[in-house]
């Protein structure tokens, strides 16, 4: 069993009183996130150059995260509206996910399919070593303890499974969005985005965060860049567990 307690914890913004608050503050304030931004409305209505970065993501998991066979487990933590789980529809499939909004759109978007639980993303209510493949993209940054949910990804995952995570690259992703904003022409693309400093995000997250995150819990095996290397927007990251 993994230590929870040995764990080093990134230095991220100062809790504010929804996360001091309890289990019950945290969902109300994520629910409100949830609303204030529509993660339908990002994925298939933001501007052509935003949704080409997040098909590039969205094939970068599954490049990593594919089972070798056809009976594979796959859980995705924080599932969202499903747009990432509906990529592994030939295997069995979990999401789990904090938000009962969000469970619902999973659930319009891929039926009866896909088992759905509502839980935090620090306590996964599954056995150890019960999934072949466990997902968690674009997560760790919403919530109060990343290291805690690192733990939790290891904890559940199989002997031989893989964990695949994605992290915004925080710091490149304001730059761009700074740069985008100071010309007229191109603001447009900033259309259902959140601005720099995002209020949903708990941690400015990027590759050495991800590196301390993981310390002691799982070795870094794979890392994807994207859109590019030399931009990197977002890593996709493939953790063997330890």
């Amino acid at each position: 069993m993994i230590d929870r307690e040995r764990q080093p914890r990134p230095v991220g913004r100062e809790p504010d009183d929804h996360v001091r608050g309890g289990i019950r503050d945290v969902m109300e304030w994520n629910e409100e996130m949830v609303r204030r931004y529509d993660i339908e409305r990002f994925y298939e209505r933001s501007h052509p150059l935003i949704r080409w970065v997040e098909s590039r993501r969205l094939k970068a998991i599954v490049a990593l995260a594919r089972p070798a066979g056809h009976a594979a487990s796959v859980l995705e933590v924080g599932c969202g509206a499903g747009h990432v789980l509906e990529r592994f529809e030939q295997w069995r499939r979990t999401g789990v996910d904090l938000s009962v909004r969000m469970l619902q759109k999973t659930r319009r978007r891929l039926g009866g399919s896909v088992r759905l639980v509502q839980a935090t993303a620090d306590r996964l209510p599954f056995p150890d070593s019960c999934f072949d493949i466990v997902v968690c993209t674009e997560v760790l940054e919403h919530t109060a303890d990343p290291g805690g949910v690192v733990c939790e990804l290891a904890r559940v995952v199989s002997v031989s499974g893989k964990v695949v995570v994605s992290i915004p690259n925080e710091r490149n992703v304001d730059r761009a969005k700074r740069a985008l904003n100071s010309i007229p022409g191109l603001r447009p693309i900033l259309r259902n985005l959140a601005q720099t400093d995002n209020e949903w995000h708990l941690h400015r997250m990027d590759l050495a965060s991800l590196r301390t995150l993981t310390r002691g819990v799982a070795r870094i095996e794979r890392v994807r860049a994207v859109p590019y290397r030399l931009l990197p927007l977002r890593y996709v990251a493939l953790l063997r567990c330890l």
